[in-house]
């Protein structure tokens, strides 16, 4: 039993640690940091740490070339441009917004599942994606009036591209250590924003000091700590109840938001963002423990 509590305090740690990632990267932007370099400055503090911690383990980082291969297409086209589009979807839109939209892909990933064959549409389902959506619909509002459009759609693209991500993921990477494959994510993932930064000149590396905290603090709190207390709590409580657990982090979103950031949101959005944690839930209970097992990938 006392394993179940400390797990279960590992993943409400790890969901408050993944929570702060859009807190983080609106006090980034705030001290003149631009998208690339938050995003290369994550990832390079990142994969050192990750890369670290697993020599101090002994963890093998030797993978066959094959899938060293699609590690690195992963973190460079899937978890890289997911990335990039949640960071942009920040700039227009309010953290808590943003962060509702980027969960709704437990919903994208279990229809994307039915449309490839990989799972069966039951009523269950049904109902959780119904739920899903319809919160969905609530949150950015039946006129979307006040929402920026473009926000909107690189917020929703975040999702859809993670969801692609994950699902591919899980096809390809049965067989991998969880953190070594999040390493080379990162790896992959930082080499290509230092690049991106350096051809087009819009790596920014004179920051004032609160950019660099903020951006070490995106390193840390949303990468390191969560990745490492997701997966610690998992080992004790089982992958489904940490799912379960983990949809705390958009409502720690969302409060961070309107403590730190003083943003405001309507009756309709947190009904909304109600309706998708419950459909989350359903299909977490519902609808097949296998469904929506939060992975390292989700980091």
């Amino acid at each position: 039993m006392k394993e179940q509590y400390s797990g279960a305090l590992l993943v409400a740690a790890s969901a408050a640690g993944f929570a702060t990632l859009a807190i983080f990267i609106k006090f980034a932007y705030a001290a003149g940091a631009n998208t690339i370099t938050i995003l290369a400055g994550r990832f390079i503090m990142a994969s050192i740490c990750l890369t670290l911690i697993l020599k101090l383990r002994s963890v093998s980082l030797v993978v066959d070339k094959k899938m060293a291969l699609r590690l690195i297409l992963l973190g460079a086209l899937g978890y890289g441009s997911m990335s990039m589009l949640f960071a942009l979807s920040i700039m227009y839109l309010p953290a808590s917004l943003a962060a509702m939209l980027l969960y709704t892909y437990p919903a994208l990933v279990s229809t994307l599942s039915f449309a490839i064959g990989d799972e069966q549409l039951s009523w269950q389902k049904g109902v959780a994606l119904a739920v899903c959506f319809s919160g969905l619909f609530l949150v950015l509002g039946v006129s979307f009036a006040n929402v920026s459009m473009i926000g909107v759609i690189l917020g929703i693209g975040a999702a859809l591209v993670y969801s692609v991500y994950i699902v591919v993921g899980n096809r390809l990477l049965k067989n991998v250590n969880p953190s070594v494959t999040t390493t080379y994510v990162c790896a992959a993932a930082a080499i290509v924003f230092l690049l991106a930064g350096t051809v087009t000149g819009e790596l920014i590396l004179n920051l004032p000091a609160q950019g660099w905290l903020a951006i070490t603090a995106i390193a840390l709190f949303p990468t390191i700590i969560a990745i490492l207390t997701f997966f610690a709590g998992m080992s004790r409580v089982g992958p489904t109840n940490a799912s379960i657990i983990s949809t705390m982090e958009p409502v720690m979103t969302v409060l961070l938001s309107v403590a730190l950031l003083s943003e405001k949101i309507t009756p309709l959005q947190i009904g909304g963002g109600i309706l998708i944690l419950c459909g989350v839930l359903i299909l977490q209970l519902w609808a097949g423990k296998k469904d929506i097992i939060r992975t390292v990938e989700q980091s």
